[in-house]
C-alpha cells in the first residue's frame, strides 16, 4: 500500500464530500452571496454535485490504485488525520441530511385563533 497515493485519493474524496454538501444544502445561500437568478441557482446546485460526483469517483479510482500497489520505502505517512477529517464531514453531511427531513412542528392555536385556508 503507498499511503501517499491513498491520501490523496482521500484528499479527493473530502473535496468531493465538501462540495457535494455544500451544493446540497447551502446553494440558496451562495445564490444569495453571489445574487444569482433562480435559474443561476439551480445550475450552481448542478454543477456543485456534477464536479463532487467527479472528484468522488477520481479520488475512489486513485485510493484503490494506492491500495493495490506495492509498498516502497516512504517518509511517515499518517492517514488518520485525513480519515478522522473524511468522519468528521460525513457527520456534518448526515446531521443536515436529517434535519432537513424533520418538519417543523406547527405553532398551537391560541384560543380565540382561526385556521385560514
Amino acid at each position: 500500500m503507498r499511503k501517499r497515493t491513498v491520501r490523496l485519493g482521500l484528499n479527493y474524496i473530502l473535496v468531493a464530500m465538501v462540495l457535494i454538501t455544500i451544493a446540497t444544502f447551502f446553494h440558496e445561500e451562495l445564490a444569495w452571496l453571489f445574487m444569482l437568478s433562480p435559474v443561476g441557482e439551480t445550475e450552481l446546485a448542478l454543477t456543485g454535485l456534477v464536479v463532487g460526483w467527479m472528484f468522488g469517483g477520481v479520488g475512489v479510482v486513485i485510493a484503490a490504485v494506492g491500495f493495490l500497489q506495492s509498498a516502497t520505502r516512504e517518509a511517515d505517512v499518517q492517514l488518520r488525520p485525513i480519515i478522522i477529517v473524511l468522519a468528521a464531514v460525513l457527520a456534518i453531511f448526515m446531521m443536515l441530511f436529517y434535519t432537513s427531513l424533520i418538519k417543523p412542528e406547527e405553532p398551537r392555536l391560541r384560543p380565540g385563533e382561526t385556521i385560514t385556508i
